[in-house]
């Protein structure tokens, strides 16, 4: 059952991201990705923690928002809880460009588990940043 929930998870937010194109990273600016990188990630991942949609959801764009609806959310947060338990802190790891999004990387620390690689893909819309997708990975998420 866990897995099936992962499997639409993963399907919900490739469809998410859309016409994601795979290049090579361009040269991207990481202090002024990290201006607003740093502070969305870690409201989404404080949301988490809280079971808080709205504060989770705020940022992101309606693709993301039409994929992870509140019930997609609740079970998401279930599973990661359960896997590798509250978001504690992060680290940033790397941020590129890949088409017209900016897909940055995150080393999270949680309860659990001490290196959660986080992944959380940005697109610009009407001068403001969106997520467009959001990845977790880890032993334990995967096992």
């Amino acid at each position: 059952m866990r897995k099936d929930v992962v499997i639409v998870l993963v399907a919900l937010i490739v469809v998410a991201v859309g016409a994601y194109i795979v290049s090579q990273p361009a040269a991207v600016d990481v202090n002024k990705v990290r201006a607003y990188a740093d502070p969305i990630t870690e409201d989404i991942l404080i949301a988490m923690n809280e079971g808080n949609y709205t504060k989770f959801s705020k940022d992101m764009d309606v693709a993301m928002k039409n994929a992870m609806t509140e019930p997609v959310f609740q079970q998401t947060v279930a599973l990661i809880k359960s896997k590798v338990g509250n978001y504690v802190s992060k680290e940033f790891s790397k941020a590129e460009l890949q088409g017209n999004y900016t897909v940055v990387y995150y080393k999270a620390k949680y309860t659990g588990e001490s290196e959660v690689t986080v992944k959380v893909v940005f697109i610009e819309a009407g001068g403001k940043q969106y997520v467009s997708g959001l990845w977790f990975d880890s032993p334990k998420l995967r096992s």
